[in-house]
C-alpha cells in the first residue's frame, strides 16, 4: 500500500505547485513608444552631467510593436524592422522622447539627436533620425565618457530582459 501511496503523493504535491512571480518570455512583447509627456533631469554633481528621464506617459500605441522587429543585433545595438519608419521620425528633433518596453514598462529612456546638434548627450540613448536610420534598420546610441564608471550601467540597450524575451523568439544576433 505504501508503494502506491507515495508516488500518488508526489504526483498531487507537483500538480498543486505554482510558480509565482515569474514572467512568461513567450508572450512577452518588447516596444518602442513616442512619449507623450516626460520630464528632463540634470545631474550636475559629476562630469559630465548625466540626463535621465521621469514622469513619462507613453503614447497610446508603439512606434515600433513587437511584431515589426525581426531582428535585434546586440553588438551594434540596431533592430531590423518590417517596416519603414524612416518617413514618420526623418524630422524628429531634441523635443521628442521614447521608451523601449517590455511589455509596456519602460526598460530604458532615449530621445531624437540628429547628428547636426553638436552637443552630446549622456546618460540616455539616442536616435539620429537621419543618418543611423535606414528603410529598415533603427540603431540606438548610448554615449560614453572615459572615467565615469556609472555611464555603462546606465547603458541598457542589452538589458538581459530584452535580449532574453528577443532570443527566446529567435530575434537576437
Amino acid at each position: 500500500m505504501k508503494c502506491l501511496l507515495y508516488p500518488l503523493f508526489i504526483a498531487l504535491f507537483f500538480t498543486a505547485c505554482k510558480k509565482q512571480g515569474t514572467t512568461n518570455i513567450s508572450t512577452s512583447k518588447v516596444d518602442i513608444y513616442m512619449l507623450k509627456s516626460y520630464s528632463v533631469n540634470v545631474d550636475q554633481t559629476g562630469t559630465p552631467s548625466i540626463v535621465s528621464i521621469s514622469n513619462a506617459v507613453l503614447a497610446d500605441t508603439p512606434l515600433v510593436a513587437d511584431q515589426d522587429i525581426k531582428l535585434y543585433t546586440q553588438y551594434s545595438t540596431t533592430f531590423t524592422l518590417a517596416k519603414n519608419i524612416k518617413p514618420i521620425i526623418q524630422n524628429y528633433g531634441p523635443d521628442k522622447a521614447f521608451a523601449v518596453t517590455l511589455n509596456k514598462q519602460p526598460v530604458y529612456f532615449g530621445v531624437f539627436r540628429p547628428a547636426y546638434l553638436n552637443s552630446i548627450i549622456f546618460g540616455l540613448a539616442s536616435i539620429d533620425p537621419i543618418i543611423f536610420t535606414t528603410d529598415t534598420a533603427l540603431s540606438i546610441q548610448f554615449a560614453m565618457f572615459t572615467g565615469n564608471p556609472y555611464l555603462p550601467q546606465l547603458d541598457k540597450r542589452n538589458d538581459d530582459k530584452i535580449i532574453n524575451t528577443l532570443r527566446q523568439t529567435g530575434r537576437v544576433q
